[in-house]
């Protein structure tokens, strides 16, 4: 018996098939996402005294492939000793209408 389970399974893996049926549960022969409409994603960005470099990344972000509508964004940063804050507040005002939802959550002082 298990002669005969190895050359199945052999015989199947040489075949590029799966060696069990490829929907042995119904809510496996269910289609995915919708084809029309691209699933949305978080972006997180947690930045601190990154100043130097915030403009880079969020330039990356901004010619991202994907729908921007699908995208959201949820942004914290705290403790800068330098222009983050001003820098990660100023980006997100003025991309506010592209997004799917943006989250801003800046502390200054610890809790």
């Amino acid at each position: 018996m298990a002669g005969a389970m190895y050359t199945l399974l052999s015989l199947c893996l040489s075949l590029g098939q799966p060696p069990l049926a490829s929907a042995y549960f119904s809510e496996e022969r269910q289609p995915g996402e919708s084809p029309l409409q691209s699933p949305t994603v978080l972006i997180t960005i947690i930045a601190r005294n990154t100043a130097h470099t915030l403009p880079y990344y969020l330039g990356a972000i901004e010619r991202l492939d994907y729908p921007k509508d699908r995208i959201s964004i949820w942004a914290a940063t705290d403790h800068n000793i330098d222009n983050t804050t001003a820098i990660l507040l100023e980006w997100l005002t003025s991309v506010r209408r592209f997004y799917h939802y943006i989250e801003w959550r800046p502390m200054d002082e610890p809790v």
